[in-house]
Parts: C-alpha cells; sequence; structure tokens
C-alpha cells in the first residue's frame, strides 16, 4: 500500500493541486478506504514495480478507476499496456469501458488515442467512455 499511495501522489499531486488544492490527510485516507491494495493489479519490469491499474464492475460498464505509472515510466508504452488491458476486461464483459480525468490532466489526449470518446463533463473532470465494439 505505501507504494500504491506514493505512485498516486507522484503522478496526480499537481493536477488534484490544481483542481482542489491537496490535503495531505484526507488524500491518504481517502486513498486507504476507496482503493484497496487488493483491488489494483500491478504492472512490474524486471521485478521493479512501475505502475498501477484499477477497474471496477458496475451494473452496464467498467469503471477505470486509476491507472498509475511513475513518472520516470512514461512515455515508453506501459501505460498504453494497462489501458489495452482494461479494454480486454471490457471486452471480455461485453460492457463499455468509462472514466473520469481531470481537466488539468494532459492524459486526456492519451486517452482519446486510445479510442475513448467524450460521454459527460462536469466542472473539473471529463468524462470518456470506450466501447467494445468501437
Amino acid at each position: 500500500m505505501p507504494w500504491l499511495y506514493d505512485t498516486f501522489k507522484r503522478t496526480m499531486q499537481g493536477f488534484i493541486e490544481g483542481t482542489w488544492g491537496w490535503d495531505e490527510l484526507m488524500q491518504s485516507h481517502s486513498f486507504e478506504d476507496h482503493l484497496p491494495a487488493n483491488t489494483f493489479v500491478i504492472a512490474a519490469i524486471a521485478q521493479v514495480d512501475i505502475g498501477a491499474l484499477n477497474v471496477r464492475e458496475k451494473a452496464d460498464h467498467l469503471w477505470l478507476e486509476m491507472v498509475l505509472v511513475l513518472p520516470e515510466y512514461q512515455s515508453k508504452g506501459y501505460g498504453r499496456a494497462l489501458i489495452e488491458h482494461a479494454q480486454a476486461l471490457a471486452i471480455k464483459a461485453q460492457k463499455p469501458l468509462r472514466l473520469s480525468v481531470l481537466k488539468l490532466n494532459p492524459a486526456q489526449e492519451f486517452y482519446r488515442k486510445m479510442g475513448f470518446e467524450n460521454c459527460g463533463s462536469d466542472q473539473w473532470s471529463q468524462k470518456l467512455q470506450w466501447s467494445p465494439s468501437a
């Protein structure tokens, strides 16, 4: 769990801070309470953990809760591999894959390149969806 939270913090703190502000105590407790370590798939290269994926099954879709790739491993295809794994889960479940990404996060373009399309938004985030038939 400490590695997961540290990875979350390293990859997301700037975007969260720019959106709502960063409260360390609230973020750490919220992460531990809502994202238990056993719900993540950990990506490793040569026995070094480099990223993580959390996908939850809902009644009518899969929810991509979180994709994390350590900064030093970004832009090397590992995020793509994690998203492709999530897409394979959606194909198997025959359900769309949905996510929410903060508007400050440039990953929006990455998700669009992976076939996700806009399906809504709010003040802080863009909602995206990928359908197995896409």
